[in-house]
């Protein structure tokens, strides 16, 4: 059996049996609330658009591969707190790929000093598996996988709340709720069990003006496996620029480091993941975050109002 075919073995098991990692793990995955939890569109206040790139198990052929594009900003021209948010994931796993297109919609509304909010997904999942080089072992064909190249799709919806303080969030967030099922022609078919997210962050400012400490949590699980997270970042803001890095710890899993800087509204960031476990330290997982910020203040109508010169003639 060649190493193509135990990538795919590997994949259909990663696929089939674990869901919560059918969405990948992001080292900087406190940059990214909207992505884990529909909540989360419209987190900073702001349009923020960014591009988030993983690359797992590096070294070895046809390991996991993801890209996720997002937007989320809130409405400008309503005066209630709604929000948008949309998103698109590539997800490559040997000789599987997978496709995941979402849009958010979050309300939030004022409580106890700070901001509730409640949010919703609805989205298109798509899965295929390309037969092409695999070698079987002289086998012509082997019935647990497809004869050719093979994808389905389904419908997928989740849910989320989120609330925000000055110096803390917290939020819990339900994916794939409706269970999809993907059917890859007649023998073959995936099921995305759903799994819930639970994130909390906060800021917690120094005698120092220009230093700054911001902890945070996320787990995953769908109740047959889970994941921790707990990151500690340490930030130095300095004339309108901002440098930060820090650790996250995942117990029994992995140890991740990352470095960073945030000027202009541009944030770009590099994480390591390297496994405590498995595979060891030598395999581990790069993280790319590339981030802009849009301020929507220019929407707003102001009161000092201006009348057209070319009406003025």
């Amino acid at each position: 059996m060649r190493k193509w075919l135990l990538i795919a073995l590997l994949s259909a098991c990663a696929v089939l049996n674990v869901s919560a990692q059918y969405d990948a793990h992001f080292t900087h995955y406190w940059k990214m609330q909207n992505f884990y939890n529909p909540a989360g569109a419209g987190f900073d206040r702001q349009m923020t658009i960014y591009a988030a790139y993983s690359n797992q198990l590096t070294g070895f052929e046809g390991n996991p591969k993801t890209m996720l594009i997002n937007i989320d900003t809130p409405i400008p021209f309503i005066k209630s707190d709604h929000n948008l948010g949309l998103g698109v994931v590539n997800d490559e796993i040997g000789k599987f790929s997978n496709q995941h297109l979402y849009l958010n919609y979050a309300y939030g509304f004022k409580l106890f000093k700070g901001r509730f909010v409640i949010g919703a997904q609805i989205g298109l999942v798509n899965s295929s598996f390309e037969n092409k080089d695999l070698d079987f072992g002289g086998e012509n064909n082997d019935p647990a996988f497809p004869s050719g190249n093979a994808d389905g799709n389904n419908f997928d919806v989740g849910a989320g709340l989120l609330y925000q303080h000055k110096y803390f969030y917290v939020g819990a967030s339900g994916l794939h709720l409706n269970a999809p099922l993907i059917e890859m022609g007649e023998k073959n078919e995936i099921r995305i069990d759903p799994y819930l997210n639970f994130m909390a962050g906060g800021n917690i400012p120094l005698k120092n003006p220009l230093f700054s400490i911001q902890p945070s949590l996320q787990v995953m699980t769908d109740f047959v496996a889970w994941r921790a997270d707990i990151t500690g970042k340490a930030t130095y803001s300095y004339n309108g620029k901002e440098f930060f890095g820090g650790v996250t710890y995942s117990p029994t899993t992995s140890v991740a480091l990352f470095l960073g800087v945030e000027m202009m509204n541009i944030t770009l960031s590099y994480g390591y993941e390297l496994f405590t476990s498995g595979v060891g330290a030598a395999y581990g997982n790069h993280d790319i975050y590339l981030g802009y910020k849009i301020d929507l203040g220019t929407f707003k109508k102001g009161k000092n109002k201006h009348n057209s010169i070319r009406i003025l003639q």
